[in-house]
């Protein structure tokens, strides 16, 4: 690994960049390149000879030495499994999967409904959301045969959104749409704002929440017996402070503490002015929440109150999409010309920065427990 930045309290470094794989950094944007989980980053490309977009390059990230494999391809987006060597893809209305190793076709369908946005939900599930309604496709055995299902409708406030995210928690109880759009003012600039479905599948009806960046977390509190999921989101309104939201989410469990929820400013600059947030992830691990935004920064707050503890950057183009690692400790970030970054705290430099400069001793404290069970 190559440094690629030092700052006080969050260390950077280059894993690799995809030029060095073939593929040019205008074609990884958020469309072309995901990443479902650490072992994978996948992304769509033209090929060395010919200038349409007909290949899909799929790279081991849990090798010592990453090893890609390209295969020609004419899908419109493509993602792999986030635990087994299957690669999704999707033509139009045209879904197909297939086993990279065997190199054989596992799965297809043919959706009615078009669909804007799709991903993995988990290592069996596909979630899609189309122009009407989410679906959920369920490959698990003995139902990997079966055609998507209708999950919940989408509400119309999503109509002249970009959706950009699908998400739900690990017990599926809890989906969360994300969409964004821009918004104009007197000045003629103009900013990306987002809206958020979010819809309980216990309650059977949704909540709107601005929101730009969402994740889902499942973590057992103190005192509590049993562990609840956490919806943790980020939003920035133009030349405003942003704010990080950790609301615990129902049903109640009996034996545990009520549910709380924390909110908390995320702070930007005066030169950030247009500056939102792109995704966020959350370490239970560590206690901590990163939020990655447009202009190549991560802020990291507190997960257990939303504080905000510190930023730093990780790269001078966009970041758009980040994935931590199985025991997370550190997160991975896609930016705009390609480099795969990997980003950890320092986490002595971190615990000295609240205690004395912050001066919250009692989040230092809860902190160092974290970093020693790591």
């Amino acid at each position: 690994m190559d440094s690629v930045g030092e700052d006080p309290l969050v260390h950077v470094e280059q894993v690799f960049q995809l030029s060095s794989f073939g593929i040019k950094p205008e074609q990884v944007t958020f469309p072309r390149s995901t990443m479902s989980s650490h072992r994978w980053l996948c992304c769509r490309h033209s090929s060395k000879k010919k200038k349409r977009d007909n290949c899909v390059t799929v790279i081991n990230l849990t090798r010592r030495t990453p090893r890609p494999q390209t295969f020609p391809c004419s899908a419109d987006s493509a993602f792999m499994n986030p635990r087994k060597p299957w690669l999704a893809l999707k033509l139009g209305r045209h879904f197909q999967i297939f086993n990279i190793v065997s190199q054989k076709q596992m799965y297809r369908c043919t959706m009615k409904d078009e669909v804007q946005y799709w991903t993995w939900l988990n290592e069996d599930v596909i979630g899609m959301v189309g122009s009407k309604f989410t679906y959920h496709w369920d490959l698990s055995p003995p139902t990997g045969f079966s055609h998507p299902v209708r999950a919940f409708a989408r509400h119309s406030k999503l109509n002249f959104c970009q959706i950009v995210a699908y998400q739900t928690d690990p017990s599926f109880g809890w989906f969360a749409v994300v969409g964004l759009y821009r918004e104009y003012d007197e000045e003629e600039s103009n900013s990306v704002c987002g809206v958020t479905q979010v819809y309980s599948a216990h309650y059977s009806d949704s909540v709107f929440i601005d929101a730009q960046a969402v994740t889902f977390a499942r973590h057992t509190r103190k005192g509590n017996h049993e562990p609840t999921s956490l919806l943790v989101f980020a939003n920035r309104l133009a030349g405003q402070q942003g704010k990080v939201h950790i609301i615990e989410l129902g049903p109640f469990i009996f034996g545990n503490s009520s549910l709380t929820n924390h909110s908390e400013q995320l702070l930007f600059d005066d030169l950030s002015v247009y500056d939102f947030p792109v995704c966020i992830q959350v370490s239970t691990t560590q206690g901590l929440v990163y939020v990655f935004t447009k202009s190549g920064l991560v802020k990291v707050s507190d997960f257990h109150t939303g504080i905000y503890l510190c930023s730093a950057r990780v790269s001078h183009m966009a970041v758009f999409t980040a994935v931590t690692d199985v025991e997370e400790q550190t997160v991975f970030a896609l930016d705009r010309c390609g480099k795969l970054l990997a980003i950890t705290v320092k986490e002595e430099a971190l615990l000295k920065h609240v205690k004395e400069k912050m001066k919250k001793r009692i989040i230092a404290d809860q902190l160092e427990k974290s970093f020693a069970k790591e």
